[in-house]
C-alpha cells in the first residue's frame, strides 16, 4: 500500500474532536491532521504532475499542441463542480490555476532539458 493510501486511511480513521471548553493542547490533534493532509496533498500533487508530464510527452510525440485552453477550462470546471466547500469556487479555481501553471512550468523545464 502506498504512503498516500496509508495517510488517507489514517485520516478516515481519526477525526479530532473540538471540546466545549478547548485548551491549547486541543490544537495538537488538529495540527497533526493538517500535517497528514499536507503529506497526502504533496503526494497527490506530484502524482498529478507525473500524469501531466506523461500527457505532454504523448502530445508532443503525436503532434498535438501541449497547451489546450479548452481542456484547462474543463479541468477548472470539473474541480469547481466537485467542490463541496467550505472553500469558495473562486478559491478552488485560483488554486488549480496555480497548480496548472506550475505543472506547465515543469513541462517546459523537462522539455528544455531533453532538447
Amino acid at each position: 500500500m502506498s504512503d498516500a493510501s496509508n495517510l488517507l486511511l489514517r485520516l478516515d480513521a481519526v477525526t479530532p474532536i473540538t471540546p466545549e471548553h478547548p485548551t491549547q493542547e486541543d490544537l495538537i490533534p488538529w495540527r497533526d491532521r493538517i500535517d497528514a493532509i499536507d503529506r497526502l496533498m504533496i503526494n497527490l500533487l506530484n502524482e498529478r504532475a507525473n500524469c501531466a508530464v506523461a500527457i505532454g510527452h504523448i502530445k508532443r510525440k503525436v503532434g498535438l499542441p501541449v497547451y489546450v485552453p479548452a481542456r484547462e477550462e474543463d479541468v477548472l470546471n470539473n474541480v469547481t463542480h466537485a467542490n463541496p466547500g467550505p472553500l469558495s469556487n473562486q478559491a478552488v479555481r485560483r488554486l488549480y490555476e496555480r497548480i496548472i501553471d506550475e505543472t506547465r512550468s515543469l513541462e517546459r523545464q523537462l522539455s528544455e532539458n531533453n532538447a
